[in-house]
């Protein structure tokens, strides 16, 4: 009998993960990090992380991930946002929480693993768009509520499998017939780009407008060019302990540069400066043009979304908290990587 070497080691991994990890709840929020795909959100998990007692659960609705699908009881992205879902997406999350579901556990190997934990930062990006303040009351959270403009965003992802549910499933009632149709539109005859900066509409729109005063809503570019006002944010609503972790990470790249082109990963994994900041929030303009950019900018205006706006590379307040700053004039290109 031929024996699966790979099979045995996978049973063997994921047997070491569901034992590595004795979770139990404490007093203290645990944090609720939303946002979409390619936004910089593992970079963030990771900076919280960085804090003692926390444990990460990442993805923990994305059907792709093994054993997901079967935990959950679900197998389309359609059945995520479908009311009568909800009671599964609930007992579920309740498993993980609670510590009673292990699957997601982290790998011992992996960077800031700990044995014994008593927080969870769960970056979730599948699901639950509609009821995060529920999910917030359920499990003793705090929101992040992470933003990065549409178009590098959907020039970064590869496919958007959820784009058709959003229209299809019972989540389609959080819009209007007109944003539905244009919707369906672009679904059915729009470019990759035009269906990728839907996708994100159709993700960001619902929490936009029923984001509540106690959310941490931020962005991605103010992360990169001006994170003092985060980090402060963080540390003081999210009761950090140690603030100077938090500093220390930002010049650290996320588990995830490897989906990055290769000069991005470079950039992302050198002393960087301030030139090398501003091209990756504006990196994106080197394949958009002013047309096609003015085209796609005009799909978040018809869901009344307007932090982001056709001719700028960084959100408006409120979701810039900081003070407003500006490109310097005399800034050099980025340099050249040999």
């Amino acid at each position: 009998m031929k024996i699966d070497r790979n099979r045995i080691q996978k049973s063997a991994s994921l047997l070491v993960r569901s034992l590595s990890n004795w979770h139990r709840p404490s007093d203290l929020p645990n944090v609720l990090l939303f946002t979409t795909p390619r936004s910089g959100s593992t970079w963030l998990m990771e900076l919280i992380q960085s804090q003692p007692g926390f444990k990460r659960c990442s993805e923990p609705f994305n059907l792709r991930v093994p054993g997901v699908s079967r935990r959950l009881g679900l197998n389309h992205w359609e059945e995520l946002y479908q009311d009568d879902s909800w009671p599964l997406l609930e007992r579920y999350l309740d498993g993980l929480f609670t510590g009673r579901l292990r699957f997601l556990n982290q790998d011992p190997r992996a960077r800031f693993y700990r044995p014994l934990t008593n927080r969870i930062v769960a970056k979730i990006l599948h699901a639950g768009e509609a009821r995060i303040n529920q999910l917030r009351d359920r499990f003793n959270g705090r929101v992040i509520f992470l933003l990065r403009h549409p178009i590098p965003v959907s020039l970064s992802r590869e496919v958007t499998p959820r784009l058709e549910a959003f229209l299809e499933s019972d989540y389609r009632k959080n819009f209007r017939d007109e944003e539905l149709r244009l919707g369906r539109k672009i679904f059915e005859s729009g470019s990759m780009l035009q269906k990728g900066v839907l996708d994100w509409c159709l993700q960001n729109a619902v929490p936009l407008r029923t984001a509540e005063p106690d959310w941490i809503v931020v962005s991605y570019e103010e992360m990169v060019l001006a994170p003092g006002p985060i980090l402060d944010q963080l540390a003081t609503e999210l009761q950090l302990k140690f603030a100077d972790r938090l500093q220390d990470g930002l010049r650290m790249a996320s588990d995830t540069v490897r989906k990055s082109d290769r000069k991005t990963e470079e950039i992302l994994n050198q002393e960087r400066g301030a030139e090398h900041d501003w091209w990756l929030v504006e990196k994106w303009r080197e394949r958009v043009g002013e047309a096609e950019e003015r085209s796609l900018m005009e799909i978040p205006e018809q869901f009344g979304i307007d932090c982001y706006r056709f001719g700028e590379v960084l959100p408006r307040s409120p979701v810039w908290i900081g003070s407003r700053i500006e490109r310097p004039e005399s800034l050099a290109p980025t340099p050249s990587l040999p």
